[in-house]
């Protein structure tokens, strides 16, 4: 097919076009002006619901040829214009260079493919560090607006309303108080009184708080450029994350608002939108491709995509991991953004899991955060309403982050209470224009959005008592604590905790909730419940089977009956999903806290004190294993954990599970003992016995309602301890592997 016959299929076909001439609120805004197919109005004046006028006549144009061009471009005027053509045509799909330079309308097709002719196919003396080689053709000069001057990027121009943290041409940093920077001497720069910033050749200064918690000396931030930073390229990092989806970027991200978004809004979806429709080089590339990439889990959840063949995830993957990382030398809040929704769909191997990757991303993005702020409570900031709010959620998010990552790993937290001033997330926090503007969002969407933003704060309650459990019950320190009647004291408030959180939950967060031909994604927050309840447990039946053992009777059985009843809801509850609660958002550490479910009912399995429960628990762990594996092929969090037991967690051991390794303990007592004491076990609260350990007396009301796991009858194959076991008591009455 001839240049000619090409370019004429492409004009034939109904898609956005951009206007000859554009608006005159695009003209104000040096946005580009796309007015689609039978619509009397641009994109931009649409979004903003005001009139689409042409009154004001167009300034005159520029000279093409800017001072400073190098000589070598002047000199080699055909080549460079060939290239430009050609680059441009496959990167802008919206505008087409005609053979005279004039601007045309045109369309991109995916099968369109680059002209590989000498202009096109001749090198450059630059290549990005970013593109890999055989890429480095597609991005041999940096391809402009037709609508721009040559040389003048739109990012220069436009405004950014004072946006601190997402401004496009520039980038903020924190002065710390222990910089070199002193905070008293910043509160004497003779700041603008409109922009509070005190400018220099090389940089700006902002102040955006006169007074930091009530000190007499301001928050400051050092302003850069963004063409200042190591590594900066405009649009080339665009381009090569628009390459891996086109021309199915568009579905994309509205899969993203859809199923994403809601159950975690960590970004603004109006000032997205707003750069989007004007082009996708305006939107910064981390989190660009940090959307596409996220939204590929849903691909057949579009009808146009449905029947298409994906595009390539894990070239996808390896680009958006290496935008992030050169983001990190101009850092905004959309670096954090995209690190945050990478983490979230990283599948890992469940054998040989990347743990040090993932936490040296979860602090790689805490370190960006802290420079940017967010662990400060910028509630009084001088910043846009809505960044304030972008902030709040996006620190909480780092927050989350931080707790279950530090939990599935093992590591140590890196947020301290004592250096975090971020305020609780109100329901002004989640303010976004869009929302507002779009009168086309339907009643479930909205009932969506509602939702997905209360389990966003539910689950922030949730982390908070998971940093609670972390720092009480497995820091180093109280780690050595090994006393299970003084755990068993302190863990008492914290299952009250979560037993209220669980009674309190609003209707739209429980699991009964479902709406036809929509998902449901309140999966992950009951799952990250029963995790809490079964960590904190664990680390109560472990202290058992641990020096000094435990003599206090009451307690020893307690803890048994409360552990017991906590993994047979857990398991209740992964057998209660449906399929539009697996095919949802799950959270990331979702995987980890399957597995942890199987790892927690091994652990009472080694620990049981009779063969009955022994059985008891072999039939569970089977149970569970079976449900996991047929569950599993709709969900990937599932196929991880139970890859994870088998080929990890139970490797070695399976020849101990299924034999009888250690005596049973109490053969020799009565029915009427048991009786007796299994009938202790059903009351409402417990009442705890002072004996000798001065256990005071709490009640817990913390038992939860389960559905049998097994053909025993609840309780009968839970042997308690009476006092007489407790002579000569040793290791293998409590871990019959030992």
């Amino acid at each position: 097919m001839t240049s000619h016959e090409r370019r004429s299929s492409l004009t034939r076909t109904t898609r956005p076009r951009r206007a000859v001439r554009p608006c005159d609120l695009c003209r104000i805004r040096k946005s580009r002006c796309v007015i689609p197919p039978g619509l009397p109005s641009c994109t931009v004046c649409q979004s903003r619901q005001t009139a689409c006028t042409f009154d004001h006549k167009p300034p005159p144009r520029p000279p093409r040829l800017q001072p400073g061009r190098s000589r070598d471009f002047q000199q080699q005027p055909n080549e460079t214009t060939a290239r430009s053509r050609q680059v441009y045509r496959n990167l802008a799909p919206s505008t087409e260079i005609g053979q005279n330079g004039t601007n045309q309308p045109r369309v991109s097709n995916a099968n369109t493919t680059v002209d590989r002719s000498p202009a096109s196919s001749s090198t450059s003396s630059y290549q990005s560090p970013l593109v890999p080689g055989d890429l480095a053709e597609e991005h041999v000069v940096e391809a402009q607006s037709p609508l721009l001057p040559e040389g003048v990027s739109r990012r220069d121009g436009e405004d950014d309303g004072g946006s601190l943290g997402l401004s496009k041409s520039i980038f903020a940093e924190l002065y710390g108080l222990t910089s070199d920077m002193e905070p008293i001497l910043m509160r004497h720069r003779p700041y603008d009184p409109q922009s509070h910033q005190f400018r220099l050749e090389t940089h700006s200064i902002r102040r955006v708080l006169q007074e930091d918690m009530g000190m007499q000396y301001p928050v400051t931030f050092h302003v850069v450029r963004d063409d200042k930073a190591i590594g900066y390229q405009n649009n080339v990092e665009q381009d090569t994350i628009e390459r891996c989806v086109a021309p199915y970027g568009p579905s994309l991200v509205n899969l993203f608002w859809r199923i994403v978004h809601p159950c975690y809004p960590i970004i603004n979806k109006g000032k997205f939108m707003e750069r989007y429709l004007i082009s996708y080089r305006e939107v910064d590339a981390p989190v660009l491709g940090a959307v596409y990439l996220i939204s590929l889990n849903w691909w057949t959840y579009d009808r146009e995509l449905s029947n298409k063949p994906a595009p390539d995830e894990a070239l996808l993957r390896e680009r958006v991991i290496r935008v992030i990382q050169n983001s990190y030398h101009r850092p905004k809040l959309s670096s954090i953004e995209a690190t945050l929704l990478l983490v979230q769909c990283k599948p890992e191997d469940a054998l040989n899991p990347d743990h040090t990757w993932t936490w040296g991303c979860t602090s790689q993005a805490l370190a960006i955060g802290e420079a940017l702020g967010l662990h400060l409570d910028a509630s009084s900031w001088e910043i846009p309403d809505w960044e304030r709010g972008l902030r709040k959620r996006l620190s909480w998010a780092l927050y989350m982050q931080d707790k279950w990552t530090a939990l599935m790993h093992g590591r140590p937290s890196h947020i301290h209470v004592e250096d975090w001033e971020v305020k609780d997330i109100e329901d002004s926090d989640f303010y976004d224009h869009d929302d507002q503007v779009n009168t086309k969002i339907d009643e479930a969407s909205i009932n969506d959005i509602q939702t997905g933003r209360k389990g966003f704060v539910e689950m922030i309650a949730l982390s908070k008592i998971l940093g609670k459990i972390l720092t009480d019950f497995f820091s180093l320190r109280a780690s050595r604590s090994q006393d299970t009647v003084q755990l068993y004291q302190r863990a008492l408030p914290v299952l009250e905790k979560l037993h209220l959180w669980r009674e309190n939950l609003p209707h739209l967060l429980l699991m009964d909730r479902q709406v036809p031909r929509r998902l449901c994604a309140n999966g992950f927050l009951h799952l990250s419940h029963h995790s809490l309840v079964l960590t904190l447990l664990r680390r109560i039946i472990r202290s058992t089977a641990l020096a000094p053992l435990c003599s206090h009777v009451a307690v020893l059985n307690d803890t048994r009956k409360l552990a017991s009843d906590s993994a047979e809801a857990a398991i209740a509850f992964v057998r209660s999903l449906r399929p539009d609660h697996l095919e949802a958002f799950w959270f990331f550490s979702s995987g980890f806290n399957f597995s942890l479910i199987g790892s927690f009912v091994t652990l009472l399995l080694v620990t049981s004190r009779s063969e009955a429960e022994k059985a008891h628990w072999r039939e569970c762990l089977n149970d569970y294993l079976w449900s996991l594996r047929v569950m599993g092929k709709g969900s990937e969090p599932m196929r991880y954990a139970v890859n994870r037991l088998e080929g990890a967690i139970l490797r070695g051991m399976e020849h101990a599970l299924a034999v009888q390794t250690a005596p049973t303990l109490q053969e020799h007592v009565s029915n009427e003992q048991v009786g007796s004491h299994i009938g202790q076990f059903t009351q409402s609260s417990l009442q705890l016995p002072p004996a000798n350990n001065q256990v005071s007396d709490i009640g817990i009301g913390f038992h939860p309602v389960i559905s049998p796991a097994s053909s025993h009858t609840p309780g009968d194959w839970l042997t308690p301890l009476i006092s007489e076991d407790l002579i000569n008591l040793n290791l293998k009455h409590f871990d019959w592997l030992a």
